[in-house]
């Protein structure tokens, strides 16, 4: 079985007592997720996951968790990817997406990003990560 590991972070930023959360729209597929990517050799997980946001949407963060999650999921090429997901707070807010990559790249409200998350796997994440902040 040939596998696939990558690695990505839900940042959120408070601005007036609201949480906004970093989503990005993928060029290739448009599909809405969160800022994620494949870890480099002799790279650790968490350091692709900060590398790959900044790549992304030129943000920068905290881990505010020790939880991670994963989501495993067979691409339509055949070959499994696990993506692990890390909660962070943004160290920077002005986003400059990475336009070989990314259509969209921007803050979103909880609301916003039920609405506009392509996959119901990244919703559950979404929910395990960042689901006891806005409480």
């Amino acid at each position: 079985m040939v596998k696939e590991v990558s690695a990505g972070a839900i940042v959120y930023k408070k601005v007036n007592d609201q949480y906004l959360y970093l989503l990005v729209q993928q060029k290739n597929g448009d599909h809405f997720s969160f800022p994620k990517g494949h870890v480099e050799k002799n790279e650790s997980i968490i350091d692709a996951a900060h590398r790959e946001v900044y790549e992304e949407t030129g943000i920068m963060f905290e881990e505010r968790s020790s939880k991670v999650e994963v989501n495993t999921y067979l691409m339509q090429n055949g070959i499994y990817k696990d993506v692990y997901y890390f909660l962070g707070e943004a160290s920077n807010s002005v986003v400059r997406k990475q336009d070989s990559e990314i259509k969209v790249a921007g803050w979103y409200t909880k609301d916003q990003v039920f609405k506009y998350l392509t996959y119901d796997n990244d919703k559950i994440i979404f929910i395990k990560l960042a689901g006891s902040l806005e409480k």
